[in-house]
């Protein structure tokens, strides 16, 4: 009789049997004594995400590049834009364009933050919206194009310690990610029913008053980039040792 197992099934039972592995090839460690601990971990950071943008089936990081969210949600009301509109099937380009800033390491602290800037994010998806902008009705259902243009991010997290057959590992307790966005742009094909004209008028509008609708689609992105941070941070952290991160 013979049995056959995926690579994510092997490495499941590799790292339950007490397994462990070493930072990619592409990560190079810091020394916790280094006096530009800092900027050893931006240098650092730089380099590899070029190499995490397109995955790496053995740390189970998945392909960055375009990022895949099932959906996204605006719920905006004020007295000139009130708006339901659903972003689905979501592909986001332009996270291969991200450039590592600063860091701020604490490590008797248990506590980092990372800076980073992204130039411009494109986000392609199906759409569903209906709500009022000032006197007029909006609703439409169609293929959609946002972008983003000079998004800031600032991602925080906590840990403790977890000792696992003698080494320690980085369990993350929290998380924060703020994230702010210049200049964003809308192009919602089909509004009212195909109405080219009504279309066209719609969408100018949302572009000029872009800051209102953006209020809501900003922290409903930067939510998604956060689950991306913590989705990458704990898997690697969960297989490599904090000795391995950090050395000493």
């Amino acid at each position: 009789m013979y049995f056959f197992a995926t690579p994510t099934a092997i490495l499941l039972f590799f790292f339950q049997a007490g397994w462990t592995l070493k930072l990619p090839s592409y990560i190079k460690p810091c020394k916790m004594s280094d006096p530009k601990l800092d900027e050893c971990v931006v240098k650092h950071g730089l380099a590899a995400v070029p190499k995490f943008i397109n995955g790496d089936p053995k740390y189970r990081v998945p392909r960055l590049e375009p990022l895949d969210i099932t959906e996204l949600k605006v719920r905006q009301g004020t007295k000139q834009v009130g708006l339901n509109m659903i972003l689905k099937n979501c592909k986001i380009y332009g996270i291969k364009s991200t450039k590592f800033i600063e860091a701020r390491t604490n490590l008797p602290g248990k506590h980092i933050e990372w800076d980073f800037k992204i130039p411009r994010i494109e986000i392609l998806s199906d759409y569903e919206v209906d709500g009022q902008v000032l006197i007029l009705p909006i609703t439409g259902k169609g293929k959609a194009n946002v972008t983003l243009t000079n998004l800031e991010i600032t991602y925080k997290y906590d840990w403790v310690y977890e000792n696992k057959n003698g080494k320690s590992f980085m369990n993350f307790t929290s998380s924060e990610l703020l994230f702010d966005t210049g200049r964003t742009y809308f192009d919602l094909q089909n509004l009212f029913n195909g109405d080219k004209f009504l279309g066209s008028n719609m969408n100018r509008f949302l572009n000029e008053n872009w800051k209102d609708v953006t209020k809501e689609l900003g922290p409903a992105v930067g939510q998604a980039f956060s689950d991306v941070f913590r989705l990458l941070l704990t898997r690697i952290a969960a297989q490599v040792p904090f000795e391995e991160i950090y050395l000493s």
